[in-house]
């Protein structure tokens, strides 16, 4: 069962999820669908509740899921949606242990139809892009929209979309929330090696898809991975990577330390719409890099666009301290876009 948006802790606990659903146990969803400043969870984190008040995901990181609960509650005896709203200007603001400053509002409502949920699933089992379009009101009608559709037809609703981001829209005196469901990120991975193989395993966690493209074929078949790679490419970077997508959703990183590879792999990427490219080596071996790439008439704005040497600076060592800074940085960057 794919991971609904916002649900983190769901990759945990989905065997229990799934127990749930055999044995019929009634359930809701709560979305926070608006946050004030310094709210302890985005818009769109996500809480689902059975009828023995057991809960997976977070609205709050606890601060207020003891109320969200019992709306929850209310919520599948009523079958109707409501709105609950958290701030420290609340009377019960103390009482629910929302102190942070911030403010927060849920929308809770009956979990969603079984037609409703098989679309849902059938649609990130196939990596399709689509959101979830949901009424703010007693109803909560949800309208799961893929992404031709939003782009064509529905303009608000395609700029949270777009941007993999969630939000409450008006719409013909209506209030909707929308709940963005983009395709996977894909991280492709220039190289393999014993980074290659920590950062893949930090990659799934964090729900990128992963592509090697090597070369050299002692090292792409005889590296060992825990977890495997969705695609492995056993060729040179000009010979695959004009057949692959290169757009914002894709995040390279060059690991082979070979500039015939490397560098081959870079002519192609600086000039793609990719959001993030980082290259493993040295503040002297990127300056021999930069001087290889002048010479090919690349310019220094489309050189800038290398984060190297690559990963934040945690002064790591260990291949896998190597690939957490290689993995922060991609974060920063793709919350940062």
């Amino acid at each position: 069962m794919p991971i609904l948006n916002g649900l983190d802790s769901m990759v945990e606990q989905k065997d229990i999820f799934d127990k749930w659903q055999s044995a019929k146990k009634q359930s809701s969803i709560a979305r926070v669908v608006r946050t004030w400043r310094s709210s302890p969870r985005p818009v769109g984190s996500a809480l689902l509740v059975n009828e023995d008040s057991e809960m997976i995901g977070s609205v709050s990181g606890g601060c207020v899921e003891k109320a969200v609960v019992a709306k929850s509650l209310k919520v599948m005896d009523s079958r109707k949606a409501e709105l609950a709203k958290f701030g420290v200007a609340d009377e019960d603001a103390w009482e629910v242990g929302l102190s942070c400053g911030g403010a927060l509002t849920v929308l809770v409502q009956p979990f969603f139809s079984n037609y409703e949920w098989e679309r849902i699933q059938s649609l990130q089992n196939q990596n399709l892009g689509f959101a979830v379009i949901t009424s703010i009101s007693e109803e909560a009608e949800n309208m799961i929209i893929q992404e031709e559709e939003l782009q064509n037809s529905h303009n608000e609703a395609f700029e949270f979309y777009n941007q993999r981001a969630n939000g409450v829209i008006e719409k013909d005196g209506a209030t909707y929330f929308v709940h963005s469901f983009p395709p996977k990120l894909t991280m492709l991975l220039i190289g393999s090696a014993h980074i290659t193989s920590e950062l893949i395993k930090l990659a799934d966690d964090f729900g990128f898809d992963t592509i090697v493209v090597d070369p050299r074929d002692t090292f792409a078949k005889k590296t060992t991975y825990s977890v495997k790679p969705k695609a492995l490419h056993v060729n040179w970077p000009q010979e695959i990577l004009p057949d692959l997508t290169l757009d914002k959703n894709t995040f390279a990183v060059i690991l082979s330390h070979d500039p015939k590879i490397d560098d081959e792999a870079l002519k192609i990427l600086i000039n793609t719409e990719v959001s993030y490219i980082g290259a493993l080596g040295s503040k002297k071996t990127h300056a021999k890099r930069v001087a290889r790439l002048e010479g090919c008439g690349f310019s220094e704005e489309q050189i800038e666009r290398i984060h190297a040497p690559i990963g934040l600076p945690i002064n790591a060592l260990l291949p896998k301290e190597i690939a957490l800074s290689v993995m922060a940085e991609i974060i920063k960057v793709k919350n940062n876009s």
